[in-house]
């Protein structure tokens, strides 16, 4: 039982895990993983990285190698003395000690003391608190003076209450973490089963696209089968009507011609008046002409990609938040929310200011910090806290909207001076782009590489620049739009959305990212699926589409795929002609109403 218990402490206290024996002068990483001198040295010099990094080769944390040298880092006293315990141990076990446990021998540790390496037979008595270490008595006469010192048993109590509470707090954290693992198992089953489902849907989404195809082959084939039959049986009534007149000719010409041969004087005036009257009659009947073939044709429509995964839909995958609680993707949370049965506005604030003449709100965008909003009858930018303090304004001719990047850059249409004006954060003006380009830039947003995309009314066209060059990457006419006005791009699936005003349109256009029309949402009208000069649109994390009904004082919300989901807020929520929409960082949907009026709702639980 004693050797068991020994061999146990050496296997599992007394063992470095590199080199698989004894510890050899044990001294710790950061991470607090023990190892002997020799072979953490040998092993950092191996794994050394440029930046003098190397790994623990156990938790693989990232270890900074020390100015000083390896001879840096801390021994581990405690494995030192567990050796001269256990050597101790096996000279006096006898079969009564034979129920000593690890704890014991771990007390029999606490309590033996520890000799000072560079004074022989001196205990280390002392903490020294500017150098973070355990001296003797005459370290301290040495090179310690004038040094803060203190007792170690005094220290060493304060220190082991700060341990414990730390270590109680974790302990507390290792449940959390078994309870996580333990719910990540249990979710594999759901993840299989979802998974199943999710292909089962495909599947049948697929199906039912082939079957589409199939009856519409059908109908084709049965259209032409039809006009195939239908001109048949014209070609049969008019070929029994050429007979006809054939075999009246046929009849005359034999009548005529056996009176002229056999015929007397009497007969020929018996019949000549009535017999060239009827010849006269023939002669003027009309040869019909031959039949052409059949000009039935097929005009293959066109086989689009974009209409094809429009129409079989996509795959959504959400990204899980890392390890150490962050969002590798916060575009996309693990499953879609709920929607409340009636939005909440959580927040209000006017962003009327004591020298404004008027009010037209064009324009909204948000930061982590800040509100953007652009306001056209003030001419002007004004920037507000994320409660609606007012901080400071930028004033430019007719601005339409802004867009705001990851570095703060500020990019803002002016229809009035045909370009996109660029600001840093702090107001100050850094440069412009589009000019020469741009007739009447509008809408404006940045794409998921950053890039500034621009919807052009005049020019009926998006044009898409680089974000710090302000290079013109590229075009993409809207041929199919009446007044193309807001753009945004769906975080989720990178399609563009356009909202379109025109008095023969009242609707939104949703694009794929190289420009391909995937689907139109709305017509004129207040009906649902109507829309009444739309105006603002943005997206969610989670791919939804939400659109300022303006003239209809409400706002829509649509699925990814453009399928009406609810009326977010309406007249009777006290809204009033909403002109721009923004995503606030918690997820909360901002409203802007043309006449200054901020308000911020929650729409999902």
């Amino acid at each position: 039982m004693a050797e068991a218990l020994a061999a146990d402490i050496e296997e599992n206290i007394l063992t470095c895990s590199i080199c698989l024996g004894k510890y050899e002068d044990p001294h710790v990483l950061p991470c607090h993983h023990t190892f002997c001198y020799g072979c953490i040295c040998d092993h950092a010099k191996r794994n050394l990285t440029p930046n003098r990094t190397f790994l623990c080769p156990i938790c693989k944390e990232q270890v900074q190698f020390p100015d000083g040298g390896l001879t840096q880092l801390k021994k581990n006293f405690s494995f030192c003395r567990t050796k001269e315990i256990k050597a101790q141990e096996r000279a006096r076990w006898t079969l009564e000690e034979e129920q000593v446990n690890v704890a014991a021998v771990a007390q029999a540790i606490a309590q033996m003391a520890i000799s000072c390496e560079k004074h022989a037979n001196k205990e280390l008595k002392y903490y020294c608190e500017d150098d973070d270490t355990v001296i003797c008595g005459q370290c301290i006469a040495t090179e310690h003076g004038g040094h803060r010192i203190s007792a170690v048993d005094t220290v060493a109590k304060s220190k082991r209450e700060e341990i414990k509470a730390a270590l109680d707090k974790m302990m507390k954290m290792d449940n959390k973490f078994k309870k996580a693992l333990a719910m990540g198992t249990a979710n594999e089953t759901e993840d299989s089963y979802i998974m199943t489902v999710t292909i089962n849907n495909i599947k049948e989404q697929a199906q039912s696209m082939h079957k589409f195809i199939d009856q519409r082959e059908e109908t084709l084939i049965s259209e032409v089968n039809s006009a195939y039959n239908i001109r048949k049986k014209q070609k049969e009534a008019k070929k029994n009507i050429l007979e006809s007149h054939h075999d009246s000719l046929h009849s005359a010409c034999d009548f005529a011609q056996q009176l002229l041969t056999n015929g007397t004087n009497s007969d020929i005036m018996v019949h000549a008046k009535s017999l060239i009257e009827r010849l006269a009659m023939i002669d003027k009947t009309p040869v019909p002409t031959p039949d052409t073939p059949a000009q039935i044709s097929y005009s293959p429509g066109k086989i689009s990609t974009a209409g094809l995964e429009a129409m079989l839909g996509q795959v959504m995958v959400p990204s899980q938040p890392s390890l150490a609680g962050q969002e590798t993707n916060p575009r996309s949370p693990p499953y879609p929310p709920v929607f409340l049965e009636k939005a909440k506005c959580v927040h209000s604030f006017s962003t009327k200011l004591v020298y404004d003449r008027a009010n037209d709100i064009n324009g909204l965008a948000i930061d982590d910090e800040q509100i953007f909003v652009v306001d056209n009858g003030a001419e002007s930018t004004k920037i507000f806290t994320d409660v609606g303090g007012f901080k400071y304004g930028i004033k430019i001719n007719r601005v339409s909207d802004i867009a705001v990047s990851q570095t703060g850059h500020l990019y803002i249409t002016s229809w009035g001076d045909k370009c996109v004006k660029v600001y840093s954060n702090r107001g100050r003006q850094v440069t412009t782009m589009g000019q020469d380009q741009l007739e009447m830039p509008l809408g404006i947003t940045l794409n998921r590489q950053g890039d500034v995309m621009v919807c052009d009314k005049r020019r009926k066209s998006i044009f898409t620049f680089h974000a710090d060059s302000g290079q013109l990457l590229n075009t993409i006419p809207l041929s199919m739009s009446g007044s193309p006005q807001n753009i945004t791009v769906n975080s989720v699936n990178d399609n563009i959305v356009i909202s379109d005003p025109g008095w023969n349109k009242h609707c939104v256009h949703v694009l794929s990212p190289t420009g391909d029309q995937l689907y139109q949402y709305g017509s004129g009208g207040s009906g649902d699926g109507q829309l009444m000069s739309p105006q603002g649109v943005c997206t969610d994390s989670y791919g939804h589409i939400f659109i300022a009904d303006c003239l209809n004082h409400r706002i829509v919300a649509l699925s990814p795929q453009g399928q009406f989901i609810r009326y977010i807020a309406t007249m009777v929520d006290e809204l009033k002609r909403p002109t721009a929409l923004a995503m606030n960082p918690i997820g909360h949907l901002v409203v802007a109403e043309a006449e200054g009026q901020i308000k911020t709702f929650q729409c999902f639980q």
